[in-house]
């Protein structure tokens, strides 16, 4: 899968791993990064590291909509402009499913 595109599938199950993630850093409760990523790889097949990357770059679309991101994923400003777009789409369908709740 190295060097392959991100299937609208990974990106979508990521942004709802790092919203997660979030929730939980916000309440306070601890959890282990590298234990999501695994979970995803295991998923898509992808490497951790890759997930660890794109968990930053979801950071980075965060951070440009001046909205809170997770400590210790530092914003990775190189996403490419499609995948930017389809992060901060799966982004605000979430906001928008949590307010229906």
């Amino acid at each position: 899968m190295f060097g392959e595109p991100w299937s609208e599938e990974e990106i979508k199950a990521s942004v709802e791993t790092y919203l997660e993630m979030l929730h939980l850093e916000l309440s306070g409760q601890s959890f282990v990064k590298k234990e999501y990523y695994q979970r995803l790889a295991g998923k898509f097949g992808r490497t951790i590291k890759a997930y660890e990357y794109r968990m930053q770059n979801i950071s980075y679309v965060l951070a440009e909509k001046e909205q809170v991101w997770i400590k210790g994923l530092k914003p990775a400003r190189n996403v490419g402009t499609n995948v930017a777009a389809e992060i901060e789409r799966y982004l605000d369908l979430a906001k928008r499913a949590a307010k229906k709740e």
